[in-house]
């Protein structure tokens, strides 16, 4: 498989697990496609470069049990969204309610 079809790949794997996990967890996407897209090939290029889609924010250690934590969804992402309303890389964001002008 050529490097661009590895790229493409492993976007839409980490686009599609993002996606799934966001509507099963309650959460939104976050609306900026630019930031969005940003952090979503910075998973891409760590699931690449690590086996594993890292979360961006954080370093890999090469620890596999430290580095377990920093998985996306990371550990503290309830927490950040909760208290941010959204997680530290802002992928994943809370959900606006329907029908008071916000969109999710």
């Amino acid at each position: 498989m050529a490097d661009d079809e590895k790229i493409r790949a492993a976007l839409e794997q980490v686009t599609r697990k993002a996606e799934l996990y966001a509507e099963r967890a309650g959460f939104a996407l976050q609306p900026d496609h630019a930031q969005r897209d940003h952090v979503l090939r910075s998973l891409a290029r760590n699931l690449l470069k690590h086996g594993k889609p890292y979360c961006p924010c954080r370093e890999v250690s090469g620890d596999p049990e430290k580095d377990r934590a920093n998985i996306c969804p990371c550990r503290t992402h309830r927490e950040d969204i909760e208290r941010d309303g959204q997680c530290e890389c802002s992928l994943f964001v809370q959900r606006k309610e329907r029908g008071n002008g916000l969109h999710d």
